[in-house]
Formats: C-alpha cells, structure tokens, sequence
C-alpha cells in the first residue's frame, strides 16, 4: 500500500506532466478539447497558474483524505481515484505528443 507521500508525490507528477503535455500540445497545433484549459492556453501565466492552484487543492484533498481514513479505511479510495484520475490525461497525452498508436478512451 502507498504511503501519503506517495500519493501527493505521483498526484503532483502527473500534473506536471499534464500541464507540460498540455502547453507543448497546443503549441504544436493539438486542439484542446476542454474548453475552460483551451481559454487560459493564451497566457502562460493563466494556464500554468491554474494548474498550480487545481493541483495544489487536489495535493489537499488527498492529504485530507488520508487523514479522515482514520475514521474509514474507505477514505484511502479518494487519494488513490485522484492520482488514477490525473494519471489517465498526463499519460493520454504522452501516447498523443509521441504518436502512439493506442489512445485511452475518456
């Protein structure tokens, strides 16, 4: 089992990864299809700023998570659906920038 640290760590990796896949992305003529990321692509400042907000507050609510598993191991389920839910896009567009064939489906 994942220790917290671990969870924050891999959450704030794939973010990363998402918000640089994302940026680079666009700049390459891929089209965002989330039109409230497509409206901040125009400023590096909005965009990437966003990013760290959102991942800052999704950092928290993992963090908070595990504290409340004390209360119920079930609140373990929340950390791991946040890192799995910000792995599917980073890695998504990791599999689009490099060209490979297999896409995840969302």
């Amino acid at each position: 089992m994942m220790k917290g640290k671990t969870y924050v760590l891999a959450f704030v990796t794939f973010a990363l990864v998402d918000a640089l896949t994302t940026w680079f992305g666009a700049r390459a003529g891929f089209q965002e299809v989330n039109p409230l990321i497509a409206e901040r692509l125009s400023s590096s400042l909005a965009f990437f700023g966003s990013y760290a907000v959102f991942t800052a507050l999704g950092a928290g609510v993992i963090v908070l998570s595990l504290k409340l598993e004390r209360l119920s191991p079930a609140f373990r389920f929340i950390a791991v659906v946040m890192v799995v839910f910000k792995a599917v896009p980073a890695i998504n567009n990791v599999l689009l920038l490099t060209g490979a064939p297999f896409r995840v489906p969302l």
